[in-house]
């Protein structure tokens, strides 16, 4: 949880670079989001 709210810190809020950084899709990333409440 806490890395993907890093990763969309360096990513500038890019849900796309920050997929690419967690080595995720786009949609996996989404979906997590998603579970944590977080959009």
């Amino acid at each position: 949880q806490e890395l993907i709210r890093e990763a969309l810190k360096q990513a500038d809020g890019n849900k796309s670079q920050a997929a690419r950084a967690l080595g995720l899709t786009r949609n996996a990333l989404r979906y997590r989001l998603t579970q944590m409440g977080i959009e």
